[in-house]
Protein backbone atom coordinates (compact mmCIF):
# COMPACT_ATOMS: atom_id res chain seq x y z
CA UNK A 1 0.00 0.00 0.00
CA UNK A 2 0.76 3.81 -0.80
CA UNK A 3 2.90 5.32 2.45
CA UNK A 4 1.10 8.29 3.07
CA UNK A 5 1.85 10.10 6.03
CA UNK A 6 2.76 7.21 8.12
CA UNK A 7 4.61 8.38 11.33
CA UNK A 8 8.08 7.47 12.13
CA UNK A 9 8.39 3.55 12.70
CA UNK A 10 11.52 4.40 15.41
CA UNK A 11 9.13 6.73 17.52
CA UNK A 12 6.91 3.46 17.95
CA UNK A 13 8.30 1.05 20.19
CA UNK A 14 5.48 -1.53 20.32
CA UNK A 15 5.09 -1.51 16.22
CA UNK A 16 8.79 -2.13 15.67
CA UNK A 17 8.88 -4.84 18.31
CA UNK A 18 5.91 -6.15 16.58
CA UNK A 19 7.10 -6.23 12.84
CA UNK A 20 10.59 -7.69 14.30
CA UNK A 21 8.30 -10.49 15.78
CA UNK A 22 6.84 -11.18 12.42
CA UNK A 23 9.85 -10.79 10.34
CA UNK A 24 11.76 -12.86 12.76
CA UNK A 25 9.11 -15.93 12.44
CA UNK A 26 8.91 -15.60 8.57
CA UNK A 27 12.70 -15.87 8.35
CA UNK A 28 12.96 -18.92 10.40
CA UNK A 29 10.10 -20.78 8.57
CA UNK A 30 11.78 -20.01 5.42
CA UNK A 31 15.61 -21.18 6.60
CA UNK A 32 13.63 -24.21 8.28
CA UNK A 33 11.53 -25.24 4.80
CA UNK A 34 14.87 -24.45 2.30
CA UNK A 35 16.65 -27.09 5.17
CA UNK A 36 13.90 -29.81 4.44
CA UNK A 37 13.62 -29.51 0.98
CA UNK A 38 17.22 -29.13 -0.17
CA UNK A 39 17.29 -32.06 2.20
CA UNK A 40 14.44 -34.42 1.21
CA UNK A 41 14.30 -33.61 -2.65
CA UNK A 42 17.02 -36.19 -4.25
CA UNK A 43 15.83 -34.58 -8.07
CA UNK A 44 16.52 -30.61 -7.33
CA UNK A 45 13.71 -29.89 -10.21
CA UNK A 46 10.29 -29.91 -11.20
CA UNK A 47 7.49 -27.03 -10.93
CA UNK A 48 6.85 -28.03 -6.81
CA UNK A 49 10.50 -27.84 -5.88
CA UNK A 50 11.31 -24.52 -7.90
CA UNK A 51 8.06 -23.19 -6.61
CA UNK A 52 8.39 -23.76 -3.08
CA UNK A 53 12.07 -22.75 -2.95
CA UNK A 54 11.59 -19.22 -5.28
CA UNK A 55 8.26 -18.94 -2.76
CA UNK A 56 10.22 -19.08 0.40
CA UNK A 57 13.36 -16.85 -0.93
CA UNK A 58 10.78 -14.27 -2.01
CA UNK A 59 9.29 -13.98 1.69
CA UNK A 60 12.67 -13.59 3.12
CA UNK A 61 13.90 -11.12 1.18
CA UNK A 62 9.96 -9.54 1.57
CA UNK A 63 10.47 -9.31 5.12
CA UNK A 64 13.92 -8.08 4.94
CA UNK A 65 13.43 -5.70 2.59
CA UNK A 66 10.23 -4.24 4.61
CA UNK A 67 12.91 -3.78 7.24
CA UNK A 68 15.59 -2.22 5.77
CA UNK A 69 13.51 0.41 4.00
CA UNK A 70 10.64 1.10 6.99
CA UNK A 71 14.17 1.46 9.49
CA UNK A 72 15.59 3.31 7.09
CA UNK A 73 18.69 1.45 6.73
CA UNK A 74 18.04 1.82 2.91
CA UNK A 75 17.11 5.39 2.68
CA UNK A 76 16.81 5.84 -1.32
CA UNK A 77 13.00 4.85 -2.26
CA UNK A 78 14.54 4.39 -5.75
CA UNK A 79 16.60 1.27 -4.49
CA UNK A 80 14.10 0.09 -1.70
CA UNK A 81 10.55 0.48 -3.28
CA UNK A 82 11.89 -1.62 -6.68
CA UNK A 83 13.27 -4.62 -4.06
CA UNK A 84 10.42 -5.02 -2.18
CA UNK A 85 7.92 -4.99 -4.97
CA UNK A 86 10.38 -7.52 -6.78
CA UNK A 87 10.21 -10.08 -3.30
CA UNK A 88 6.83 -9.32 -2.98
CA UNK A 89 6.38 -11.12 -6.72
CA UNK A 90 8.07 -14.09 -6.05
CA UNK A 91 6.38 -14.39 -3.02
CA UNK A 92 2.65 -13.98 -4.01
CA UNK A 93 3.24 -15.55 -7.43
CA UNK A 94 4.90 -18.57 -6.63
CA UNK A 95 2.90 -19.11 -4.01
CA UNK A 96 -0.18 -20.09 -5.88
CA UNK A 97 1.96 -22.39 -8.28
CA UNK A 98 3.00 -24.30 -5.19
CA UNK A 99 -0.73 -24.76 -4.71
CA UNK A 100 -1.26 -25.39 -8.47
CA UNK A 101 1.17 -28.00 -8.08
CA UNK A 102 0.11 -29.81 -5.16
CA UNK A 103 -3.21 -29.59 -6.26
CA UNK A 104 -2.20 -32.06 -9.48
CA UNK A 105 -2.34 -35.00 -6.54
CA UNK A 106 -6.26 -35.06 -6.15
CA UNK A 107 -7.23 -33.72 -9.89
CA UNK A 108 -7.27 -35.95 -12.69
CA UNK A 109 -9.28 -33.83 -15.34
CA UNK A 110 -7.17 -31.99 -17.27
CA UNK A 111 -9.94 -29.45 -17.91
CA UNK A 112 -9.86 -28.27 -14.66
CA UNK A 113 -5.68 -28.45 -13.80
CA UNK A 114 -5.73 -26.05 -17.57
CA UNK A 115 -8.80 -23.72 -15.94
CA UNK A 116 -6.57 -23.42 -12.61
CA UNK A 117 -3.14 -22.75 -14.95
CA UNK A 118 -4.71 -20.18 -17.04
CA UNK A 119 -6.56 -18.17 -13.75
CA UNK A 120 -2.68 -18.31 -12.66
CA UNK A 121 -1.54 -16.69 -15.81
CA UNK A 122 -4.12 -14.13 -16.12
CA UNK A 123 -3.97 -12.66 -12.42
CA UNK A 124 -0.01 -12.96 -12.83
CA UNK A 125 -0.06 -10.91 -16.23
CA UNK A 126 -3.18 -8.61 -15.39
CA UNK A 127 -2.93 -7.77 -11.50
CA UNK A 128 0.99 -8.73 -10.60
CA UNK A 129 2.64 -7.09 -13.39
CA UNK A 130 0.66 -4.01 -13.50
CA UNK A 131 1.25 -3.78 -9.61
CA UNK A 132 5.07 -4.47 -10.28
CA UNK A 133 5.14 -1.21 -12.65
CA UNK A 134 2.85 1.25 -11.33
CA UNK A 135 3.27 0.32 -7.37
CA UNK A 136 6.93 1.66 -7.11
CA UNK A 137 6.48 4.25 -9.13
CA UNK A 138 3.25 5.81 -6.86
CA UNK A 139 5.87 5.87 -4.55
CA UNK A 140 8.59 7.80 -5.65
CA UNK A 141 8.86 11.27 -4.38
CA UNK A 142 7.94 12.73 -7.40
CA UNK A 143 5.12 14.33 -9.34
CA UNK A 144 4.39 11.65 -11.50
CA UNK A 145 4.29 9.25 -8.56
CA UNK A 146 1.99 11.42 -6.68
CA UNK A 147 -0.33 11.64 -9.43
CA UNK A 148 -0.29 8.11 -9.38
CA UNK A 149 -0.67 7.38 -5.75
CA UNK A 150 -4.25 7.70 -5.90
CA UNK A 151 -5.13 5.04 -8.87
CA UNK A 152 -2.65 2.58 -7.02
CA UNK A 153 -4.46 2.94 -3.82
CA UNK A 154 -7.78 1.30 -5.18
CA UNK A 155 -5.61 -1.02 -7.53
CA UNK A 156 -3.98 -2.65 -4.64
CA UNK A 157 -7.68 -2.97 -2.73
CA UNK A 158 -8.48 -5.21 -5.93
CA UNK A 159 -5.34 -7.08 -6.53
CA UNK A 160 -5.20 -8.25 -2.74
CA UNK A 161 -8.71 -9.52 -3.19
CA UNK A 162 -7.72 -11.14 -6.57
CA UNK A 163 -4.96 -13.13 -4.83
CA UNK A 164 -7.18 -13.85 -1.93
CA UNK A 165 -9.75 -15.21 -4.44
CA UNK A 166 -7.83 -16.98 -6.28
CA UNK A 167 -5.83 -18.80 -3.24
CA UNK A 168 -9.25 -20.07 -1.48
CA UNK A 169 -10.83 -21.27 -5.14
CA UNK A 170 -7.30 -23.66 -5.37
CA UNK A 171 -7.80 -24.58 -1.90
CA UNK A 172 -11.73 -25.07 -1.71
CA UNK A 173 -10.85 -27.32 -5.36
CA UNK A 174 -8.33 -29.41 -3.47
CA UNK A 175 -11.27 -29.71 -0.23
CA UNK A 176 -14.02 -31.03 -2.94
CA UNK A 177 -11.63 -33.56 -4.80
CA UNK A 178 -10.37 -34.66 -2.00
CA UNK A 179 -13.52 -35.79 -0.02
CA UNK A 180 -14.61 -37.08 -4.15
CA UNK A 181 -11.54 -39.07 -4.53
CA UNK A 182 -12.23 -40.78 -0.57
CA UNK A 183 -16.19 -40.77 -1.20
CA UNK A 184 -15.43 -42.75 -4.55
CA UNK A 185 -12.71 -45.79 -3.81
CA UNK A 186 -15.00 -46.09 -0.63
CA UNK A 187 -11.30 -46.06 1.06
CA UNK A 188 -13.11 -45.73 4.75
CA UNK A 189 -15.75 -48.11 4.48
CA UNK A 190 -13.19 -51.19 3.53
CA UNK A 191 -10.85 -50.53 6.24
CA UNK A 192 -10.74 -51.93 9.32
CA UNK A 193 -12.31 -49.80 12.59
CA UNK A 194 -8.84 -48.77 13.57
CA UNK A 195 -7.34 -48.13 9.76
CA UNK A 196 -11.04 -46.32 9.24
CA UNK A 197 -9.79 -43.81 12.29
CA UNK A 198 -6.54 -42.99 10.71
CA UNK A 199 -8.17 -42.55 7.38
CA UNK A 200 -10.37 -40.42 9.35
CA UNK A 201 -7.80 -38.43 10.95
CA UNK A 202 -5.90 -38.53 7.82
CA UNK A 203 -8.89 -36.79 5.52
CA UNK A 204 -10.06 -34.38 8.31
CA UNK A 205 -6.11 -33.13 8.32
CA UNK A 206 -5.86 -32.41 4.67
CA UNK A 207 -9.19 -30.50 4.96
CA UNK A 208 -8.48 -28.65 8.08
CA UNK A 209 -4.87 -27.36 6.83
CA UNK A 210 -7.00 -26.13 3.85
CA UNK A 211 -9.60 -24.21 5.64
CA UNK A 212 -6.73 -22.59 7.17
CA UNK A 213 -5.40 -21.26 4.75
CA UNK A 214 -8.19 -19.71 3.82
CA UNK A 215 -8.77 -18.22 7.52
CA UNK A 216 -5.26 -16.98 6.87
CA UNK A 217 -6.49 -14.43 4.42
CA UNK A 218 -8.85 -13.01 6.56
CA UNK A 219 -7.10 -10.88 8.89
CA UNK A 220 -4.26 -10.05 6.28
CA UNK A 221 -7.27 -8.44 4.16
CA UNK A 222 -8.61 -6.73 7.08
CA UNK A 223 -5.18 -5.12 8.18
CA UNK A 224 -4.18 -3.90 4.63
CA UNK A 225 -7.87 -2.52 4.13
CA UNK A 226 -7.55 -0.24 7.26
CA UNK A 227 -4.17 1.29 6.27
CA UNK A 228 -2.20 -0.67 8.83
CA UNK A 229 0.99 0.39 7.29
CA UNK A 230 4.03 -1.06 9.13
CA UNK A 231 1.94 -3.77 10.40
CA UNK A 232 0.33 -4.94 7.05
CA UNK A 233 3.84 -4.86 5.70
CA UNK A 234 5.71 -7.59 8.23
CA UNK A 235 1.98 -8.92 8.61
CA UNK A 236 2.06 -10.89 4.87
CA UNK A 237 5.44 -12.46 4.71
CA UNK A 238 4.52 -13.67 7.73
CA UNK A 239 1.19 -15.45 6.50
CA UNK A 240 2.67 -16.71 3.46
CA UNK A 241 5.47 -18.06 5.24
CA UNK A 242 2.92 -19.74 7.50
CA UNK A 243 1.04 -20.91 4.52
CA UNK A 244 3.98 -22.16 2.07
CA UNK A 245 4.96 -24.22 5.67
CA UNK A 246 1.21 -26.07 5.55
CA UNK A 247 1.58 -26.80 1.87
CA UNK A 248 4.73 -28.30 2.37
CA UNK A 249 3.05 -30.33 5.49
CA UNK A 250 -0.04 -31.40 2.94
CA UNK A 251 2.18 -32.63 0.51
CA UNK A 252 4.11 -34.97 3.01
CA UNK A 253 0.72 -36.11 4.28
CA UNK A 254 -0.44 -37.26 0.85
CA UNK A 255 3.12 -38.86 0.24
CA UNK A 256 2.63 -40.71 3.47
CA UNK A 257 -0.81 -41.65 3.13
CA UNK A 258 -0.07 -43.19 -0.68
CA UNK A 259 2.91 -44.97 0.67
CA UNK A 260 2.61 -46.64 3.60
CA UNK A 261 2.77 -50.24 1.24
CA UNK A 262 0.83 -52.93 3.27
CA UNK A 263 -0.92 -50.33 5.60
CA UNK A 264 -4.14 -48.77 5.81
CA UNK A 265 -3.81 -46.36 3.04
CA UNK A 266 -2.07 -48.53 0.23
CA UNK A 267 -5.29 -49.13 -1.64
CA UNK A 268 -6.29 -45.27 -1.96
CA UNK A 269 -7.11 -45.25 -4.91
CA UNK A 270 -5.46 -47.80 -6.26
CA UNK A 271 -6.37 -49.50 -10.19
CA UNK A 272 -5.22 -53.43 -10.67
CA UNK A 273 -2.31 -53.47 -13.24
CA UNK A 274 -0.11 -55.81 -14.50
CA UNK A 275 2.25 -54.65 -12.54
CA UNK A 276 0.33 -54.42 -9.61
CA UNK A 277 -1.72 -51.63 -7.80
CA UNK A 278 -0.53 -48.30 -8.33
CA UNK A 279 -2.15 -45.18 -5.87
CA UNK A 280 -3.38 -41.95 -7.45
CA UNK A 281 0.27 -40.30 -6.28
CA UNK A 282 2.05 -43.34 -8.64
CA UNK A 283 0.12 -41.91 -11.39
CA UNK A 284 0.43 -38.46 -10.91
CA UNK A 285 3.92 -38.85 -11.06
CA UNK A 286 3.51 -41.13 -14.03
CA UNK A 287 1.16 -38.17 -15.78
CA UNK A 288 3.51 -36.15 -18.75
CA UNK A 289 1.50 -33.31 -17.78
CA UNK A 290 1.91 -33.01 -13.93
CA UNK A 291 5.53 -31.01 -13.82
CA UNK A 292 6.29 -31.35 -10.51
CA UNK A 293 6.14 -35.77 -10.63
CA UNK A 294 10.19 -35.22 -10.37
CA UNK A 295 9.99 -33.32 -7.61
CA UNK A 296 7.56 -35.40 -5.82
CA UNK A 297 9.35 -38.76 -6.57
CA UNK A 298 11.98 -37.55 -5.05
CA UNK A 299 10.49 -36.48 -2.15
CA UNK A 300 8.76 -39.73 -1.77
CA UNK A 301 11.78 -41.75 -2.39
CA UNK A 302 10.19 -43.77 -5.28
CA UNK A 303 9.89 -47.03 -5.70
CA UNK A 304 12.45 -49.54 -7.45
CA UNK A 305 11.79 -52.33 -9.57
CA UNK A 306 12.46 -54.70 -6.60
CA UNK A 307 9.53 -56.60 -5.03
CA UNK A 308 9.19 -55.23 -1.58
CA UNK A 309 9.54 -56.64 1.75
CA UNK A 310 5.90 -58.08 2.75
CA UNK A 311 7.38 -58.12 6.29
CA UNK A 312 7.46 -54.52 6.54
CA UNK A 313 5.84 -51.19 6.05
CA UNK A 314 7.37 -48.09 5.08
CA UNK A 315 5.59 -44.60 6.32
CA UNK A 316 7.05 -41.36 5.49
CA UNK A 317 7.13 -39.28 9.27
CA UNK A 318 5.15 -35.94 7.99
CA UNK A 319 7.13 -33.93 11.20
CA UNK A 320 10.04 -35.11 10.06
CA UNK A 321 10.01 -36.40 6.14
CA UNK A 322 11.48 -39.38 7.18
CA UNK A 323 11.28 -43.01 6.12
CA UNK A 324 10.26 -45.43 9.22
CA UNK A 325 10.17 -49.09 8.45
CA UNK A 326 7.37 -50.88 11.41
CA UNK A 327 7.67 -54.40 11.39
CA UNK A 328 4.42 -56.54 10.76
Amino acid sequence: MVKFDIPDIKKNLPMAMTMAAFSGIAWYICVELNLRLFYLFKRRKGLYFWSCALCSWGIFFHALFIILADFQAIKDPRVSVPLIYVSWWFMIVFQSLVMYSRLHLVVTSRTVLRSVLYMIIFTTVVISIPSLVTGPMSQQPTPAGRALAPFYIEWNRIENATWTAQETIISVLYIYYTQKHLRDTHLLSELSSSSSAGGKQMMLHLILTNILIIILEIPLLAIQYVGLFYLGGSFKPLVYGVKLRIEFSILNRLVAMTKARGGAFSGLGSTSTGTGNKSWVDRALERGESHNASSVEGISRSRTDETPNPETRDFLDPATGTRLNYGR
